[in-house]
């Protein structure tokens, strides 16, 4: 945004707006991976087909596609802490109907709604991190946030089965998130946001708005986000998929022999490698964090998506052992694509951060429609072909990071 945000000097001020935006991307993390961990649990407690149940990604991710651009917009106009509220707002509302509802549709309709909320605070938090630190820190930064909210998404495939050990439904972790989105709301409110100077040039402007969307860099990386994000979800969705039809490993074979407390613990192979894939996310985006401060950011970037290619590959052609292994290795090396492609649009502008992010956002629904994908192909050719929808997505990420925007400046109109 021209003008931006007014900087503080309190860099106490800063580093608890950091934790609370970090603790946010947590939460919506849970948020997103519980929906990969609730299908079967909801085709069982609704008595739904698994088509119906496919319903739940579908409401979620086209949630980004509708409304990543009016709240980018918003943004723009009124700040982020507006919409960071708004969104806190629809995660926790969206929590608790899903945990009361008794139909189907009334938690497919409040899965849309906390699709809805976390889209507000990606697109608000997104490029706020930005004006809390130097922009040129500014990639390093967001894959921190990001990184440490990627926890999130490695714990709900540990969470759910604990409640469901302890005689509680699997819905119970649905209020467990309402309760702390109440309480990260009330944080959020009282916390003092850096003020917002948005220029007259800068309100809510249709025509600015597709002159962005004509932007051939603008273009370039939003296609990225989408292939990026539709392979992201399209590995992790179908692991499990993958193992059962390719190498015929059931869900209830574990690492460990039974009755060890570690097999009580992991009695799946397959659902510990989903784990472990976004576990080793998080901890390469906190490590890829650290080596951008020393490393050129687009040489991690061209390293990280040539390795995630491979490591595909290998899963895709390998032994189940090696399948198991590769599987893990690409939720590592994804670790820092999204952040690169998005980072690389909002410094190539001095202004327009919001509608920007809300650009880039609505491209998350490629996680809807290439995922979808990823299942048609691998029904009618198997999973191998079917994984390699991934492959051709990856691959368009490569060569954005070798041959996409090389230098820091920014863009003029």
């Amino acid at each position: 945004m021209k003008g931006g945000y007014a900087m503080s000097n309190n860099g106490k001020r800063q580093t608890v707006l950091l934790g609370i935006t970090a603790l946010i991307y947590v939460v919506f993390g849970l948020l997103t991976s519980v929906i990969g961990v609730a299908i079967d649990r909801f085709q069982a407690q609704y008595g739904v087909s698994l088509g119906v149940a496919a319903l739940l990604p579908l409401a979620f991710f086209l949630a980004y596609g509708l409304t990543s651009i009016p709240f980018g917009l918003l943004t723009d106009r009124f700040g982020a802490k507006p919409v960071l509220l708004l969104g806190t707002a629809l995660m926790g509302t969206g929590s608790a109907l899903c945990y009361l509802s008794a139909e189907a549709w009334a938690v497919i309709v409040s899965v849309f709604l906390i699709g809805t909320g976390v889209t507000a605070v990606q697109i608000a938090g997104n490029p706020f991190v930005r004006v809390l630190d130097q922009p040129s820190r500014y990639t390093s930064n967001l894959t921190l946030i990001i990184g440490i909210g990627a926890l999130g998404y490695a714990l709900s495939p540990l969470i759910v089965p604990v409640l469901q050990a302890n005689n509680l439904s699997w819905t119970t972790i649905y209020l467990l998130l309402a309760v702390v989105n109440a309480v990260i709301f009330v944080v959020v409110a009282f916390a003092h946001f850096p003020k917002t100077t948005t220029n007259a040039d800068e309100r809510l402007n249709l025509g600015r708005f597709f002159h962005l969307c004509r932007n051939p860099l603008v273009l370039v990386y939003a296609l990225g986000i989408f292939l990026y994000v539709g392979g992201e979800v399209g590995v992790s969705s179908y692991i499990i998929t993958f193992m059962n039809n390719v190498h015929h490993l059931s869900n209830d074979q574990s690492f460990w022999p039974a009755p060890t407390f570690m097999h009580q613990l992991f009695p799946s192979k397959t659902a510990l490698i989903v784990a472990l894939f976004w576990l080793l996310q998080a901890v390469g985006r906190l490590v890829a964090s650290a080596l951008m401060r020393k490393v050129s950011e687009r040489a991690v970037f061209i390293v990280h998506s040539a390795l995630t290619v491979v490591a595909l590959v290998v899963a895709m052609m390998g032994s189940e052992g090696v399948a198991l292994v590769s599987f893990a290795l690409v939720g590592y090396f994804t670790c820092v694509s999204f952040t690169a492609i998005f980072s690389a649009v909002i410094n190539s502008f001095n202004h327009d951060h919001g509608m920007l992010s809300g650009i880039l956002g609505t491209a998350i629904v490629g996680g809807a429609f290439i995922g979808w994908l990823v299942g048609v192909v691998g029904n009618a050719h198997g999973m191998v072909w079917g994984m390699a929808v991934n492959v051709v997505a990856f691959a368009y990420v490569m060569a954005v990071a070798v041959w996409g925007k090389r230098d820091e400046g920014a863009l003029t109109r």
